[in-house]
């Protein structure tokens, strides 16, 4: 087993201790990667990892998938279930870890698959979900893992290359996501994790716009978000196109927005408190007339949106600050002119933090570019 899955568990040991939990079970796909190596996307289905105090974690699979689960974990203790002695299995493995009695983290999926059952079969368990808390034991990145993210980025710039060139009046909103997403698998991306976001016209406004059977006109503000996902690692990449000849107006926006995410970046270092990040960019803008709507960003990883969020906290955290690998897709949001809704503009990048600033992993051209 690597020292770098090692490394890993312990952080979670060290979670469960800070929390003072007799144990934690995390169902989500990306923790089992995490904390096992497991990269089957089958078996995460299913796939439970149960830990305890102390000892060795245990890798819990359907029955059916425990040899291939053996191989690719290899030096994880791999238990099977069939699909109704599942809650019996865990409950027996908790049993084995002295995870019987007190507060157990577990993710939001496990206590969906779980929760009831467990506390049927171990009443003295208290069940409390640490998904975010995990979410953040992820979330400063290791060389391979920003490897991944970098070449996960180059397929995300395929596809929107692809937008551009099929970019027309009358093509679909559907039509011209579905081409982005074939563009980006055929390149060898994996699976996607999350759909390509099209919004033309007046549903530009829409923060997070799902593309639909709208056909694109002449004359319309198009905005795509898209990412590609490489050994598991997602990127995220935003841009505002326009069709046919930009109005001064879409030109004024975008500007501003690239001008607001430059001082951002100026700013941008670790130990910055994520309060002070999410507000800068909410900040600046008004100084071009505009308005920020929607979440400033968030880290991304193996999944595309990981806590620690760029949002607005009611109380400062100091726990909750930029660190060195990070990485971030920012901005999420779109801006809008004080007093109207009638369109919006978005433009989103994945970045490094590294310690001297931010590194751009996606490096699309930042223009409003005017196509068909």
């Amino acid at each position: 087993m690597s020292n770098v899955i090692l490394k890993r568990r312990d952080a979670v040991y060290e979670l469960i201790n800070s929390k003072d939990l007799v144990g934690m079970i995390l169902a989500a796909p990306e923790s089992i990667q995490y904390l096992t190596g497991l990269t089957e996307p089958s078996i995460h289905t299913c796939g439970k990892v149960i830990f305890g105090r102390k000892g060795e974690p245990v890798l819990a699979v359907m029955w059916l998938d425990q040899e291939v689960a053996q191989k690719q974990a290899g030096g994880t203790y791999v238990e099977s279930y069939t699909p109704t002695t599942q809650v019996t299995v865990i409950a027996s493995v908790l049993e084995k870890l002295a995870a019987k009695s007190g507060y157990i983290g577990m993710d939001t999926r496990s206590m969906q698959i779980l929760g009831n059952g467990l506390r049927q079969y171990i009443p003295n368990l208290q069940l409390i979900n640490v998904s975010n808390q995990v979410e953040e034991l992820r979330s400063v990145k290791g060389k391979d893992e920003i490897e991944s993210i970098r070449q996960a980025c180059q397929l995300a710039e395929a596809g929107m290359r692809t937008v551009a060139n099929s970019l027309r009046p009358g093509i679909t909103e559907l039509h011209l996501a579905a081409t982005a997403e074939f563009e980006m698998m055929r390149l060898g991306s994996d699976k996607l994790k999350h759909s390509t976001g099209v919004a033309s016209g007046y549903r530009s406004r829409l923060p997070h716009a799902f593309a639909s059977q709208k056909k694109i006109d002449d004359g319309d503000i198009v905005v795509v978000d898209l990412g590609a996902v490489c050994n598991g690692y997602c990127s995220d990449l935003t841009r505002s196109f326009v069709v046919g000849k930009s109005e001064n107006k879409y030109q004024l926006a975008f500007n501003a927005l690239v001008k607001t995410q430059q001082s951002v970046l100026k700013r941008l270092r670790p130990g910055i408190p994520i309060q002070e990040l999410q507000l800068l960019p909410r900040e600046m803008i008004k100084e071009h007339g505009y308005k920020m709507v929607g979440h400033m960003g968030h880290n991304i990883g193996l999944r595309v949106e990981e806590h620690p969020q760029l949002v607005g906290m009611v109380t400062p955290d100091p726990e909750h600050i930029i660190r060195e690998n990070n990485v971030l897709a920012f901005f999420q949001g779109s801006i809008r002119q004080e007093g109207t809704l009638s369109f919006g503009v978005r433009l989103e990048d994945t970045i490094l933090v590294t310690a001297s600033g931010g590194e751009f992993l996606t490096n699309y051209p930042r223009e409003l570019v005017s196509v068909g």
